[in-house]
């Protein structure tokens, strides 16, 4: 009886242990722990980083940002950011594994104003390789 006490928890440790998640449902479950526990997140006195979202299918994380300002949403700009998110798209070493498996990195920023998308960006690993 007691061997059947014994055995019974180790069967069910061990069927349970062989599920191991894959790259895209490990991704997905880092954005949705941390849309549910960290967002929004505050970046600087202009910037709040909104949250995350993740697709299996293309393969695209999404970041979501608000930016508080008076500025005029033409005013910003474009194409400066743009350099200087894939410039810390290529340094980051927190995405290396993301990188690694070439998924794309889509940034998005609002104004709070107006609710206006100012910046919408993507890159591929072609561009931040």
């Amino acid at each position: 009886m007691k061997k059947t006490f014994l055995i019974f928890p180790l069967i069910v440790l061990a069927t349970s242990a062989c599920k191991k998640q894959t790259f895209d449902e490990r991704v997905a479950s880092e954005v949705e722990l941390f849309n549910q526990k960290e967002a929004p997140k505050r970046q600087d006195m202009y910037t709040t980083f909104d949250s995350m979202a993740y697709e299996p299918s293309t393969q695209l994380l999404s970041y979501f940002y608000t930016i508080e300002s008076d500025l005029d949403p033409s005013a910003f700009p474009k194409e400066e950011m743009r350099k200087k998110l894939l410039k810390n798209l290529r340094s980051s070493i927190q995405l290396k594994s993301h990188k690694e498996h070439g998924i794309s990195f889509r940034y998005k920023y609002y104004l709070k104003q107006t609710g206006k998308t100012i910046i919408d960006c993507t890159f591929t690993p072609e561009e931040y390789k």
